[in-house]
């Protein structure tokens, strides 16, 4: 049990205070007189200070400006060509001599070698000297801005600090150089404030960074009180000017009546506290402990922490407010105790009853002990239970002190938590697509699926990212962006969307990369592999079926043409066979002449070769073979597709219009996929008009330029047209608007041009008829796509 505190003993601080405010008040009447009488010193000196101060900045800011308009008087003459060399030595020579401070006078040319200097005498720069460094960049922001500009603070032959007055001269938008002023700061200070000032100040020269230029004395003011600064705000340049009063006396004497005014005090007051002492010693001494006590008593009640302390035999001597909270008893019912507690469920008796021996025996773990408790109301809860040594006065360790915290909603969070992760873990190992963490500075793997385990091996986690996907990592390259360069207000971040082919085991992988926070802060790489090698094999088993379908389509075109053809083949044949013919006749007969035979037989060639054309046109359009895409002018094209429309066209009496732009670029196309298409078309649009009048039959190709990488070209004809159903549906496979059609050569026709990156619809004429239209790539954009 804890000790109760003695009770407070009656105090009488009123006849013990009564010295002590007499002393206090006559001190503190005393400092504010002799404070303000050392005020009024001070404000005097300081308005004195102040009045130096503006006169000094009226007069070092005049003396400057005088320069500057010197300065300005010589670049008009400059500017107008009313100086000359001794003019400029006379006038620059004079000034320089009533204005000491000014070493010299030059005229640089926008380069920065000196050409004039004046007066001839000075040695702080020669002529044919080169401006180098600030002096330079000066002369050259000056020449920029076309303004008056002061250089920064440099050092001269001597050592000194100076700086340059630069006064750009210019004729008309020309620049013509510089009249430049060498100005010694120190020589400034001297000839523009009088000796009185400098006697009566320290005065020190700083620049804009506050760094000490130049000094008046090397003997620095003990207080520096009062003091202040003067800012000469020159372009380019600012200075300022600090100055200090120097103080006449000691500064020590200012402090004197303020220390005797503190002794005296200070012995009154202990020859009081002497007196006091003994009798306040017993008091103080109860009101600690009574204040110690109250202090400990409010802590232990104001914790949420349960504590409780017990003697060596486990008796209960102490609870604080939190651990009767927590168990529902009073203090009375738990003080004075031994095990079991009323809080001890009976079913947790043994295991709570091996705990408190446990513990008595000094074997409490660090960790405590994790236990259910129970409340008055027979409700049980989960705790962990901390023990601790508890130390008397005397050093003798007299019990145990336990503090005990309610656990049951962090314990509830925690197997919320840990079956959520659970469920995670699940799901992610569930997926068929391989799913890991990497981290983005070291390259650790910090996370990684079954299907990722399967596909990198079981022990990824804690690898190198980089060795473990070697055989399947998109290249840095080909990265949106450096995952080391992203910043935490960019993520997330995608890094990488594509197809690679695992190394090793050949299979494909839609890779999905992207850069997030981690749970920890740490920005790290996500990626998402699934596996589509299946995909690609359909694709090629598509593609191969694609291919063969065009084949066929091709086919299935030549044998519909195979008619036509024979009648467009007859022509030539026929005529070989009489010219051949009518040439024998006359050799028999012996009746000829040698001219005559020659041209029959050219006739004759010129109709094999026609024969032959046509051949090898029929020969190329159902050849089988890979897509070869190749520069070609659109009208060289267009006139081979048009050699097969035409025979269709004269049996239906269609006329044929083509109308192209001249100097159209070449596109890159492959030759018969492109013929195949436009000879579709044709088709189409000369049996849409077998119904319509002949005068209507009129079929139109046109083309024109997009944009930099496009050429749109239409189909127009004036026939039947097409509904509205058919249009959303006419380049679906096997769907025809013709009682004999098969339905594949629109579908063919569109996967043609989409894979030349194209587009193929269709539209509605409002004079009647149907429009195709179809983009194929130009020269550039197909030689680009090429590599």
């Amino acid at each position: 049990m804890l000790m109760r505190p003695p009770s407070p003993q009656p105090k009488h601080t009123r006849l013990w205070l009564a010295p002590y405010v007499a002393i206090g008040i006559f001190a503190l009447a005393m400092l504010v007189l002799t404070g303000l009488l050392q005020w009024r010193e001070l404000d005097t000196a300081r308005s004195a200070l102040e009045g130096d101060m503006h006169w000094a900045e009226r007069t070092i800011e005049n003396r400057l400006h005088a320069h500057q308009d010197f300065l300005g008087e010589l670049g008009r003459e400059q500017e107008f060509k009313q100086l000359t060399y001794e003019a400029f030595q006379v006038k620059a020579s004079r000034y320089a001599r009533e204005a000491p401070e000014i070493q010299a006078i030059v005229w640089v040319d926008t380069d920065g070698k000196v050409e004039w200097v004046a007066p001839n005498e000075s040695t702080a720069v020669f002529v044919g000297e080169q401006l180098t460094g600030e002096r330079l960049a000066a002369l050259q922001e000056a020449l920029r801005v076309r303004r008056t500009v002061v250089s920064p603070d440099y050092r001269d032959a001597t050592q000194r600090p100076a700086h340059d007055i630069i006064l750009p001269v210019q004729r008309g938008s020309a620049d013509l150089g510089a009249f430049i002023a060498l100005q010694s700061l120190e020589t400034l200070l001297r000839t523009t404030l009088p000796t009185v000032f400098t006697a009566r100040y320290s005065l020190t020269v700083v620049d804009a960074q506050n760094r000490e230029l130049l000094s008046n004395s090397s003997v620095k003011p003990t207080d520096r009180q009062v003091s202040g600064q003067i800012s000469l705000e020159l372009p380019n340049n600012r200075l300022g000017l600090n100055i200090v009063a120097y103080r006449v006396g000691g500064a020590w004497l200012p402090f004197v009546p303020a220390a005797l005014i503190i002794v005296l005090t200070l012995i009154a007051s202990v020859t009081l506290i002497q007196l006091r002492r003994h009798a306040q010693h017993r008091a103080e001494t109860e009101e600690e402990l009574r204040t110690a006590y109250a202090f400990r008593q409010a802590m232990s009640q104001s914790l949420i922490t349960g504590l409780r302390a017990i003697d060596l035999e486990g008796r209960i001597t102490f609870v604080n407010a939190a651990f009767c909270r927590m168990t529902g008893f009073d203090e009375s019912e738990l003080v004075g105790i031994k095990p079991p507690y009323p809080y001890w469920p009976p079913e947790e008796f043994d295991r709570l009853q091996n705990n408190i021996d446990t513990a008595l025996a000094g074997k409490a773990p660090a960790s405590g002990f994790e236990m259910r408790i129970m409340r008055r109301s027979g409700e049980r809860f989960d705790v962990r239970l901390y023990f601790s040594p508890l130390i008397g006065t005397n050093g003798q360790q007299i019990g145990w002190m336990a503090s005990m915290n309610d656990i049951t909603e962090p314990k509830r969070i925690r197997v919320e938590l840990e079956r959520a992760h659970e469920r995670f873990v699940t799901v992610i190992d569930g997926l068929d697509s391989a799913v890991h963490v990497t981290d983005v500075q070291t390259g650790e793997i910090l996370f990684a699926n079954r299907a990722f385990q399967n596909i990198f091996g079981f022990d990824a986690v804690g690898q190198n990212s980089s060795h473990v996907t070697a055989a399947c990592r998109p290249p840095p390259d080909q990265l949106a962006r450096d995952p080391l360069q992203i910043g935490p207000e960019e993520l997330p971040c995608e890094l990488f969307d594509g197809e690679l082919q695992h190394t090793l085991s050949g299979h494909w992988y839609h890779l999905h990369e992207r850069a997030i926070r981690w749970v920890d802060g740490r920005t790290v790489r996500v990626q998402i592999g699934a596996d589509i090698t299946d995909k690609k094999h359909i694709e090629e088993v598509n593609l191969q079926q694609q291919k063969r379908l065009e084949q066929t389509s091709r086919l299935i075109t030549m044998g519909e043409m195979a008619s036509s053809l024979a009648h467009e083949l007859n022509q030539p044949l026929s005529a070989i066979a009489n010219y051949c013919a009518g040439c024998v006749k006359r050799m028999q007969a012996g009746n000829y002449k040698l001219d005559d035979l020659l041209a029959a037989m050219q006739k004759a060639s010129d109709q094999a070769e026609r024969a032959g054309k046509i051949i090898r046109r029929m020969r190329d359009m159902v050849k089988k073979g890979d897509p070869n895409r190749q520069p070609i002018a659109l009208e060289e094209l267009v006139d081979e597709t048009r050699a097969f429309a035409d025979i269709d066209a004269q049996r239906t009496g269609t006329q044929i219009v083509v109308d192209l732009p001249e100097n159209l670029p070449k596109i890159v196309v492959d030759r018969i996929m492109i013929e195949q298409v436009l000879l579709n078309l044709f088709k189409n649009a000369i049996e849409a008009m077998s119904d319509v009048p002949v005068e209507r039959r009129l079929l139109t190709l046109q083309a024109q330029q997009v944009d930099e990488r496009m050429l749109e070209i239409t189909v127009a004809d004036q026939g039947h047209g097409l509904a509205e159903e058919d249009i959303e549906k006419i380049f679906a496979p096997f769907y025809t608007t013709k009682a004999e059609g098969m339905g594949i050569g629109l579908a063919i026709c569109r996967s043609i041009i989409e894979f030349h990156q194209g587009r193929l619809w269709v539209e509605p004429r409002r004079e009647g008829g149907t429009v195709f239209h179809f983009t194929v790539p130009i020269e550039e954009l197909g030689e680009d796509s090429n590599e």
